[in-house]
């Protein structure tokens, strides 16, 4: 049984976008909404009423209007058609909101003051790099690449970019040569803009020959690297004109963005979105469902290659300022990200789940600031990490989401009508038709099982790039289930319809036909002050045998001693059960992760079990390919 750490007062409820929308739509439909589940089950059974009275009470600008909401493709999710006909800008919803009193955005570099970007600044940098960019000849479907740090002038780029139909896609700086070649090279990109210099930890890392390297090897570039700060850029941004902002207006379905799966395996997945997918998707996530709204201030803690930069950024759609924090958030001191949290007072706040699980042995300095809410995404939150975050910041509401760069958006996530429990995300969302699968295909409550979406959402991947009839998309979700969505995770609905995510089930552990969620296991291990980080794999034998290691990074200094060893099988057998008791607990040097911060599980099984590294995984996604080396040695050892 999950603890009740929060709860909504009828003030907050009353107050939220999400009780707005519900007497819109009770208006709208003389239909009567008594709950969130009666408003979330109108929202699943009339699909196309649903979104329609989104892009309606959002006031979705369209230049021209829409044929049919909804036109189902055969297939029922590729290829299927929203809003039909209308056209529409995104960055001009984002102009919408521009305002004198209020900043556009809030940026603090590591060891830098803090910078204060206007809506007017902002604009007049748009208008600038919309100017220059026409001149070197983009068009509508232009395809612009950039390897940027997260600041003002990477927003000003994309929203010229965009401005114009063009089609924005990014890798932050941290990514290897090679990783981002393998990226950019699928997409033939018109224009490059790269920062020659970045700061990461109070360290300089200067990237510029990488990037002149990188341009060499894009055969469709029009000029040669544009560096952000050098002469080129300021050049641009120093152009002058009494002309204005202008929006070219595209179709619905026309490309906002191209995201990439990790690719831990092979090429990644050049992902597709839509503009008005990901716009409607965005105002229904933010404004509803992490209850943002304007005037209010908002941070995301996200590199530019992570899908939660393209999601942070629409806060500007609602009105908020978008604040943004680059460099390692604990530099210069172990509380800097906090600290600039407290000192703008910032009312949404967001980061990785894995920030917040490194922080749960502190204690934060009483009184702190309260954020509305407290965002967390990337991997579980566990439920003492829950408890942990409430117990340092009683009034905020901890939201944790799932969704991720398939959608670019969260389908689980947070609700300013509901109570928190921790450990668990509280609703679907609106228009997210979701059930938990049992190996069986039966859909399933108080039992994990496979993630599946039952029916097709707006912000879903139009396609991916050059993949010809779609055969990558129908293999990557359709296979398991014709005609479903299955997205790769293990869940739970709860007694209080709450969610509780596992883990990749593709990563799933089977132990004597019982399935263990790799979370299960981090839960306990992240109790442990001793350890820094772990990772847990099944190895199955041919003679149907099987042994499951854990593998612990243990904390500066600490050694693994049988004492220890000792009390986190004890921990796993209560907390779970005997099965969950790995067979030998191995120290290594490091934990693998991929740059989007995923662990490395499945790569690790796979060399584990004899695959050559190359094929297992590629190493340029890796935040540092060394995090390997004692697989591999693992493995030669064995030949």
């Amino acid at each position: 049984m999950s603890n009740l750490i929060w709860q909504p007062s009828v003030h907050y409820k009353q107050e939220s976008s999400l009780t707005q929308f519900k007497h819109f739509v009770e208006q709208k439909r003389h239909k009567k909404m008594d709950s969130y589940p009666a408003l979330w089950e109108w929202s699943i059974s009339e699909l196309a009423e649903f979104w329609e009275d989104i892009s309606q009470f959002f006031d979705l600008k369209l230049h021209t209007p829409y044929h049919q909401v909804l036109a189902a493709s055969a297939q029922g999710f590729i290829g299927s058609k929203w809003f039909d006909g209308a056209t529409l800008n995104y960055a001009e919803h984002i102009f919408r909101k521009a305002s004198t009193d209020r900043p556009a955005i809030l940026f603090q570099e590591e060891n830098k003051p803090l910078r204060t970007c206007s809506w007017k600044e902002l604009e007049d940098m748009v208008i600038s790099l919309q100017h220059h960019l026409l001149e070197y000849g983009v068009e509508k479907g232009d395809r612009i690449v950039a390897v940027l740090r997260n600041s003002p002038e990477a927003i000003a780029l994309f929203l010229a970019v965009n401005s114009i139909g063009a089609i924005w896609s990014c890798c932050s700086p941290d990514f290897g040569e090679a990783s981002i070649v393998e990226r950019f090279s699928q997409v033939k990109p018109k224009l490059l803009f790269a920062d020659a210099i970045y700061s990461y930890n109070g360290k300089l890392f200067d990237i510029k020959s990488s990037m002149l390297s990188l341009a060499s090897k894009l055969d469709t570039l029009v000029d040669d690297v544009i560096f952000i700060d050098e002469q080129k850029w300021t050049d641009m941004l120093s152009f002058s004109t009494s002309a204005p902002l202008t929006f070219t207006a595209v179709p619905f379905d026309h490309p906002i963005w191209i995201l990439y799966s990790s690719g831990t395996t092979g090429k990644p997945k050049a992902i597709t979105h839509s503009n008005g997918g990901n716009l409607i998707e965005h105002f229904k996530a933010l404004a509803l469902h992490q209850n943002v709204q304007e005037e209010e201030r908002f941070v995301w803690y996200a590199t530019t290659g992570w899908m939660m930069w393209n999601y942070a950024l629409s806060s500007l759609l609602i009105g908020a300022t978008l604040c943004i924090y680059e460099g390692a958030m604990v530099y210069p001191e172990k509380l800097s990200f906090w600290d600039f949290v407290e000192q703008n007072k910032i009312d949404h706040v967001g980061a990785g789940a894995a920030y917040y699980i490194a922080n749960q042995h502190l204690t934060l300095d009483q009184p702190r600031f309260q954020p509305k809410t407290i965002g967390s995404t990337g991997s579980p939150l566990p439920p003492q990490t829950f408890e942990w975050l409430q117990k340092q910041f009683p009034s905020s509401q901890i939201v944790s989401l799932s969704g991720g760069t398939d959608v670019c958006s969260a389908f689980l996530s947070g609700n300013p009508l509901l109570p928190v429990y921790a450990g668990e995300i509280q609703c679907l969302t609106l228009g997210s038709k979701i059930a938990a699968y049992n190996e069986n295909g039966e859909s399933v409550k108080n039992e994990v099982g496979e993630l599946v979406i039952e029916l097709p959402m707006p912000s879903m991947p139009l396609y991916f790039w050059n993949d010809h009839d779609n055969r990558q998309y129908q293999a990557s979700y359709f296979e398991k289930y014709p005609g479903l969505w299955c997205h790769g995770d293990w869940i739970k609905f709860t007694e209080h319809d709450g969610i509780v995510v596992y883990g990749r089930s593709d990563a799933t552990l089977n132990r004597g036909g019982v399935r263990i969620g790799t979370a299960e296991i981090y839960n306990v291990l992240n109790t442990f002050e001793e350890v820094e980080d772990s990772l847990i794999i099944c190895l199955d034998h041919e003679d149907g045998t099987s042994k499951m290691p854990l593998y612990v990074q243990m904390k500066p200094g600490v050694e693994l001693s049988d004492d220890l060893q000792a009390q986190i099988k004890l921990k796993l057998r209560k907390s779970y059960s005997p099965r969950h008791v790995p067979d030998e607990i191995v120290a290594v040097p490091a934990i693998p992760y991929t740059m989007s911060g995923k662990k490395l599980e499945i790569p690790v099984k796979k060399i584990m079990m004899g695959t050559p590294v190359e094929k297992a995984v590629s190493l340029d996604v890796l935040k540092d390919p060394k995090s390997l080396d004692f697989w591999i040695h693992m493995q030669m050892n064995n030949k």
